[in-house]
């Protein structure tokens, strides 16, 4: 399995958000990454309180119950890009995966 995955701010969310790229079955996906959101949360208390970042965390849930099609790691960049990433802030990194 050659697996990838990187970690990026969502553009109109600014959740914190883990890509993975699945090249062998050729699919994106999402996940939220909970240990940013923590770090933020013990920084920031009021944040969950705020109703404008729970509707945004909510919005990068639906986002996440998602598998996108996708073939190339080039197919994957211009992905990210349409959705207002810019590609100079993506690092993608391989998982090793036993």
């Amino acid at each position: 399995m050659n697996l990838y995955k990187a970690h990026i701010i969502h553009p109109h969310t600014n959740v914190p958000l883990i890509v993975y790229f699945n090249e062998s079955d050729g699919f994106v996906s999402f996940e939220r990454d909970e240990k940013v959101l923590q770090a933020i949360y013990s920084m920031k208390s009021d944040l969950m309180q705020s109703k404008s970042f729970q509707a945004s965390l909510k919005r990068a849930s639906h986002l996440c119950q998602t598998q996108y099609p996708l073939d190339t790691m080039e197919e994957v960049q211009e992905f990210l890009s349409k959705i207002g990433l810019d590609l100079k802030d993506i690092e993608f990194e391989q998982v090793y995966v036993h």
